[in-house]
Parts: C-alpha cells; sequence; structure tokens
C-alpha cells in the first residue's frame, strides 16, 4: 500500500464541494482511473461512482476530508502523484472537472487524452 494523502493527491476547494454534492447516502467515494486505448492520446481520466459494498482491495483510498473518499486503483497509483483535481468554468460557461498531471506527456487537441 503507498497510502496516498493529500500531499500526493490535491483537491481544490471547489472539487471538493463539488464531488461532495455528487454524493449520495449509497456511495462509498467516487473512483479516479485512467482508461488505456482511448482517444488520440491513448489515456484518458474516468471518474464514477463507488457504491458501498463496491470497494475493491485493488484501490487505494485518499480520505479527502469527511464525507469524500477518492479510490485509485493501484496500477495508477504512480501516474497520480502530484495530481491536481480542480473543478472550473471554463470561458464558455461549461462546468468540469480538470485534471492537471505533471505525469503527462502530452495531451490531445481538444484535451479529452493524455499520452504518459
Amino acid at each position: 500500500m503507498f497510502g496516498l494523502t493529500t500531499k500526493e493527491v490535491k483537491v481544490t476547494d471547489t472539487a471538493i464541494e463539488y464531488l461532495k454534492q455528487q454524493m449520495s447516502d449509497d456511495m462509498a467515494g467516487i473512483r479516479f482511473m485512467i482508461l488505456t486505448g482511448k482517444g488520440c492520446g491513448g489515456n484518458e481520466y474516468d471518474i464514477k461512482p463507488v457504491l458501498k459494498g463496491d470497494e475493491s482491495d485493488e484501490d487505494e483510498i485518499l480520505e479527502v476530508e469527511d464525507g469524500l473518499t477518492l479510490f485509485i486503483p493501484k496500477t495508477d497509483v504512480l501516474r497520480f502523484f502530484g495530481v491536481e483535481i480542480d473543478f472550473i468554468t471554463d470561458s464558455l460557461g461549461s462546468r468540469r472537472i480538470a485534471i492537471k498531471n505533471p505525469n503527462e506527456t502530452a495531451r490531445c487537441g481538444c484535451g479529452e487524452s493524455v499520452s504518459f
């Protein structure tokens, strides 16, 4: 177990607020993972709810704060070191989770897929 902390994976206050609003009583937390073989960059970030009882020993667990737990597959942990998870409103008014990852070597033009 790597023992992820909020020093290795930073979650901004706006992202914490947004993610906590997405939580329901039947959820244990939110899984952040990397899907391979996706997009022109080869990888995409994926965010999914984790229902209570669906937790996996294959995940590292990061307690961000009371009411918000992130699950990161152990196979993706090293690529998430140094990540900042934010919730932004862009210049067109679109609101979304934004992941800033210093481990990326490239990002496609649309910003949806990345390379490591």
